[in-house]
Formats: structure tokens, C-alpha cells, sequence
């Protein structure tokens, strides 16, 4: 997992608060590790930490063995250094190109090594806009919290409620409806 664990969670408590209309308070004890739960569920499918921008993340990556270099981001604001086995890469000429995705390219007919942990990037990179994942995180959050331990019906009396399931047979929980998954793929890396 290449994604930074101080990065913050995708929603915060009073977010979280305000988003079920008080029904979950924010200085309830659940609510800080559901927040990070989920935002974490979704960096590790993710594999990256998606937001917010990060200035001057290093990561240590594996050669390719190729001409085509796959950082670990989908958007790649400044690619601030490149080290290969040790060496500077030269980015400031014409024999590398790299993309708003992620993509480093040589370009003077050589490879990128393929050894192990040889190339180490320093890159600005990551999403400032995620209100989708905001609005995941919170969805995901308030459902697990709502029915903890999995309740589908509570009855006393003539009295009953009645909780929606996300999938067939999962009451609650943290499990992702079709439409939310939709949603997390389009920031999952592909390994190239």
C-alpha cells in the first residue's frame, strides 16, 4: 500500500453529525473510528491515498524493466525528482515525458530498471476536490453506525422497525451498494 497514514480522514464527526441530522451525534465514541475505517477501506482499494494534495511524497518503487513508469497516484500535479539506482534522472530535456495520470515515460529508446526498489519519485500529487468520497464516507459511515451489530427488524410490541439491507443478506455494515463501488473505482490505480 502506497498511500500516506497521516492523511486526513475523507469526513470529519460534525460533518458526519450534520449529514444524519443529529441522529448520530459527533462526540459519540463510534464515530471517530467508523470515519477512519471507511476512509481507510477505500485509500487500500484505492491503493493511493487519493486526497487531499500531497506536496513532496516520496515513494520506492520497482524498476518495470520497461519504457513505461507507473506511479502510484491518478493525479500528478509535479514530478519534483526521479532517482534510478541511485542516479538523478535528467526531467528537465526531452527523454522523459510524464502525465496528469501518473505515467512516466522514457523517451530515449532505454528502460527503467527492473530491480527492486531502485527508483525512488518525490511528486506532488493527489485530489483537493473529493466531495464524492466525502459523501461516501459519510453514507458508508452513518449506515454501519445505524445498525452496529447487523439488525435487519427491531419489534417491542405492535411497535417495529424495519432496516434496509445494501446487499442481499448484509444488514448495515460497511459493504458498498453497486452505485458507491462505481464510485471508488474511478480512483483505483491500475497496475500497469
Amino acid at each position: 500500500m502506497r498511500y500516506i497514514a497521516t492523511a486526513p480522514d475523507f469526513a470529519t464527526a460534525a460533518e458526519l453529525e450534520s449529514f444524519t441530522k443529529g441522529q448520530i451525534l459527533l462526540d459519540d465514541p463510534r464515530v471517530a473510528p467508523a470515519l477512519t475505517a471507511v476512509t481507510s477501506s477505500i485509500r487500500k482499494e484505492a491503493g493511493w491515498h487519493i486526497g487531499p494534495v500531497v506536496l513532496g511524497h516520496s515513494v520506492t518503487l520497482d524498476g518495470p524493466g520497461g519504457r513505461l513508469l507507473h506511479l502510484p497516484t491518478l493525479n500528478l500535479q509535479e514530478l519534483v525528482s526521479v532517482t534510478e539506482l541511485g542516479v538523478a534522472v535528467d526531467l528537465v530535456g526531452v527523454s522523459h515525458d510524464w502525465s496528469g495520470l501518473g505515467m512516466v515515460e522514457k523517451r530515449d529508446g532505454t528502460f527503467w530498471t527492473d530491480r527492486f526498489r531502485k527508483i525512488v519519485v518525490v511528486m506532488d500529487h493527489g485530489f483537493e476536490d473529493i466531495a464524492d468520497l466525502k459523501f461516501l464516507t459519510l453514507s458508508l459511515a452513518a449506515r454501519g453506525l445505524a445498525s452496529p451489530l447487523g439488525a435487519t427488524r427491531e419489534q417491542a410490541g405492535s411497535m417495529s422497525i424495519q432496516w434496509g439491507t445494501p446487499v442481499p443478506g448484509v444488514a448495515g455494515g460497511l459493504v458498498p451498494l453497486p452505485s458507491e463501488q462505481r464510485i471508488m473505482d474511478r480512483y483505483r490505480l491500475v497496475e500497469g
